[in-house]
């Protein structure tokens, strides 16, 4: 358990990362230890709350139980939809047969894209999170929809700004 972070603080983490990683006990454990490590190696530690506690975060889950992407990137947004998607035996209709298409990617955005996963996800009962990166970038995670109540919770506790995929910062 991390010194620095205060144990609400600690617990509520924790539970955020349990709901984005839908319980899976293997990816929850190495998480938290990742995070831990990075915390405990972060310059300033003592700093690290609400959203500076999202990066630290970001770089633990990136890929596995999140998204962090350029605010121009969408070919990485939809390939890591996909994989986050393909976790939960999910797959996303981007609304073309080739979403990796140069001229589908040319007219589209990922906050465009983050809407459409954000309807289709939320039939399945998932909800795709966003949280403000103040910066040219789009980043978030998923959870079941039927989390949202503490999610928002969480957030509150946390100090963090998210909001779900149709609202994209």
């Amino acid at each position: 358990m991390s010194d620095e972070l205060d144990d609400e603080t600690h617990r509520a983490l924790w539970r955020l990362i349990e709901l984005i990683n839908f319980d899976d006990p293997v990816m929850i454990e190495k998480q938290q230890t990742l995070f831990d490590e990075a915390l405990a190696s972060s310059d300033d530690a003592d700093a690290v709350e609400g959203q500076e506690l999202l990066w630290v975060l970001k770089d633990v889950i990136d890929w596995e139980s999140g998204f962090y992407v350029d605010w121009k990137d969408a070919p990485s947004f939809i390939s890591c939809m996909d994989e986050l998607c393909d976790r939960l035996d999910i797959e996303l209709d981007w609304g073309v047969e080739d979403p990796e298409d140069e001229a589908f990617l040319e007219k589209t955005s990922v906050p465009e894209l983050m809407e459409l996963a954000h309807e289709q996800l939320r039939v399945a009962g998932i909800t795709l999170w966003n949280w403000d990166t103040e910066s040219d970038a789009y980043a978030g995670w998923l959870a079941r929809g039927e989390d949202d109540e503490e999610m928002i919770g969480l957030g509150e506790t946390l100090g963090l700004e998210i909001r779900p995929g149709d609202q994209p910062y």
